[in-house]
């Protein structure tokens, strides 16, 4: 099969499951049930039609609003699918095919959670959690690019999740002692133990400086437009979790960019 095809295919198994993330989305957190029911307006509860249901295309067919209501179908449903769609893309474009599945894996945990904490400012445990136990399991599984011993795979990932989720830990503690207030959830914290527990804790590092920084301006921005100031408050998922995809697949020539312009 032409590469360029089975690339078009990858895409559009991201975008799939980029459409079944939505689900997850907007039920998980609602405690609304996964495994039956089809997908309903949430504004006037009818039930969506399957040709209304296709991934990336139905919303601008439907002109972004549903059928039978008029609502306004949030952009965030389109959003999380190409993401989905590209991060299935540049995975199957970037690691060897061995690889592959953990690094969907962790993608679609990423995309899942950066949506959550976009539109509730929460970071599920349910997601959070079991992504950990993945990502210790994957590492020593599918993620040794070189043979090393089971103990060497296990210090990665146990490193990895120290790291991650220390860090913000100290951040976040420090952050409440200064300023007397909560500039960071618990969510966050485990979110970057899931990072550490597939990417190992330089990569970690990574994902926490490319969050903080493109965090920090985006921050500024948004307390300038609203008049808050340093008050204003963003979700900090929103900007780990692409971060992470970053780090991901080009972290490791970032880490070489860096020392080599420190030596």
């Amino acid at each position: 099969m032409p590469r360029i095809l089975l690339g078009l295919l990858v895409l559009a198994l991201g975008c799939a499951v980029g459409s079944f993330l939505n689900v997850v989305r907007y039920r998980l957190p609602r405690k609304i049930t996964m495994v039956s029911g089809r997908s309903k307006c949430p504004n006037c509860g009818r039930t969506i039609a399957w040709y209304d249901n296709i991934p990336v295309a139905s919303l601008p067919a439907l002109r972004g609003k549903c059928r039978s209501c008029g609502w306004r179908i949030p952009r965030i449903y389109l959003v999380v699918e190409l993401a989905t769609g590209l991060a299935f893309l540049l995975v199957w474009l970037t690691f060897p095919v061995k690889e592959v599945p953990a690094y969907l894996v962790l993608a679609s945990l990423l995309v899942v959670t950066a949506g959550i904490d976009y539109d509730l400012r929460i970071i599920p445990d349910r997601l959070t959690l079991p992504g950990m136990a993945l990502g210790v399991v994957f590492s020593l599984a599918l993620l040794r690019r070189t043979p090393t011993p089971l103990g060497g795979a296990l210090v990665h990932s146990g490193l990895g999740m120290l790291v991650g989720g220390g860090s913000l830990l100290v951040i976040a503690r420090g952050y409440k002692y200064f300023r007397k207030i909560e500039g960071m959830g618990d969510g966050d914290i485990k979110l970057m133990a899931m990072v550490g527990a597939f990417l190992g804790w330089q990569l970690s590092l990574v994902t926490i400086f490319l969050a903080s920084l493109v965090g920090a301006i985006v921050g500024i921005f948004v307390g300038s437009r609203s008049g808050q100031g340093l008050k204003a408050s963003v979700p900090y998922g929103v900007f780990l979790s692409p971060a992470a995809v970053v780090s991901m697949l080009w972290g490791p020539a970032l880490v070489h960019v860096y020392l080599s312009l420190v030596r």
